[in-house]
């Protein structure tokens, strides 16, 4: 620990290492707290004050609770404060060459700048579903992961509302993938950007996606609304984040999943019209 606290002052004593561990901080900080907020509040005042009404029939069972709400706020911005202590490890990392967050886009050539981005999506989406399932052991759900799921029916802020101890696990899974692979600047700002959307997305309560999704021969391979949804119905099954083929692989993907999301994505009842057509005249 003190070795890499060393090499971060030492580097810090240097403009073009002060330069790129700002350009990180910064790029953490914008992407985790500032598009994290900006994103769920974007969703939730959308989908569940401004249009609240035009996609209630879209509603997957019923509305988040305020008292959850504010719960999930509290969580979210605890969680987003351990996020930053994991912008200081990559920091620390950084300093002394553990990592490698380069800023030319061909510095690893072609390949690797459009592979590295899904590498890391199916990376973390695996991680995820083998911890996830961890957690719903007897003992971390009741002591950590039972956080997360006294939200039976989540808002978009529940997304990073969690218990410390699990936030630090899942903001430790990035850190495992940028210890083994380097990793181009936009590209991390993209997996976090995809991070933040897709999990807020997956706890909005509302299906927003197409009827037929999940019947699709590529996107049904991704999650939806009411895929996690589902889960925190009932705390079984549906364990993925990203993709459904690890439920499929295993197992664990809910039975009722795609007649859910058909029942969810039914077309908004048409209101009976008033005629003005006098009855004989008809």
């Amino acid at each position: 620990m003190n070795d890499w606290l060393h090499d971060l002052a030492t580097a810090l004593g240097n403009a073009e290492a002060w330069q790129a561990l700002r350009r990180v901080l910064t790029m953490f900080m914008l992407a985790e707290g500032w598009q994290y907020a900006a994103i769920t509040f974007a969703f939730w005042f959308t989908l569940h004050v401004l249009l609240r009404r035009r996609m209630a029939h879209r509603l997957i069972s019923g509305w988040p609770r305020p008292g959850d709400v504010r719960r999930e706020m509290l969580y979210s911005a605890s969680s987003l404060l351990l996020y930053s202590a994991g912008a200081a490890a990559i920091l620390g990392l950084l300093a002394n060459g553990s990592v490698e967050i380069y800023a030319k886009p061909l510095q690893h050539g072609l390949p690797w700048l459009l592979l590295s981005l899904p590498v890391l999506l199916v990376w973390q989406d695996l991680c995820f579903y083998c911890t996830h399932r961890l957690m719903h052991t007897r003992w971390m759900f009741r002591h950590v992961h039972g956080v997360h799921h006294r939200s039976r029916e989540p808002s978009p802020w529940a997304a990073y509302a969690m218990h410390p101890v699990e936030a630090m696990v899942n903001g430790g899974l990035p850190l495992l993938a940028l210890a083994v692979v380097p990793v181009q600047e936009t590209v991390l700002g993209l997996f976090v950007l995809h991070q933040v959307v897709r999990n807020v997305h997956g706890h909005a309560a509302i299906e927003s996606l197409p009827r037929g999704f999940t019947r699709h021969w590529f996107w049904g391979r991704f999650t939806s609304t009411t895929h996690h949804h589902l889960h925190h119905e009932t705390a079984q099954g549906n364990y993925g984040l990203w993709f459904t083929w690890w439920d499929r692989l295993f197992g664990t993907e809910r039975a009722d999943y795609a007649q859910r999301f058909e029942k969810a994505t039914q077309p908004r009842p048409k209101v009976p019209g008033i005629s003005c057509v006098p009855a004989g005249d008809a």
